[in-house]
């Protein structure tokens, strides 16, 4: 049987919409803002805005790409943290202001995350 624990979350708070405050099994908080969990977002469509290509031959067709985007809100409202629900044991699901819901963020994501913001 293997004796490494994995660090997990106690506790996960809300700031508003500016982000989320987090606190883990090992006693570390972290605070991650609203912006840099929607710019990280670990679903496979903005993982290949970024450059990410293992995800871009997906099972189901893509939508066509708009031609002409219009912006309607400034950043902080696109990136505002609207809502967090579990998903399993395991992760969190978010809607942010731009409208977008699909990413899946684990626990372990997560931590990763805290630890470029923080670390």
């Amino acid at each position: 049987m293997n004796n490494i624990q994995k660090v997990a979350p106690t506790e996960i708070k809300r700031d508003g919409s500016a982000g989320l405050y987090i606190s883990w099994s090992d006693g570390r908080r972290d605070a991650l803002p609203g912006e840099y969990l929607r710019r990280n977002c670990p679903c496979a469509g903005c993982k290949e805005l970024r450059g990410d290509t293992s995800h871009a031959k997906p099972l189901t067709g893509k939508k066509p790409k708009k031609s002409l985007m219009v912006v309607e809100n400034t950043i902080d409202v696109e990136t505002a943290l609207q809502q967090i629900w579990g998903v399993g044991q395991y992760a969190l699901g978010m809607s942010w202001g731009d409208g977008h819901d699909t990413g899946i963020y684990t626990f372990e994501y997560l931590r990763e995350l805290a630890d470029s913001v923080n670390g």
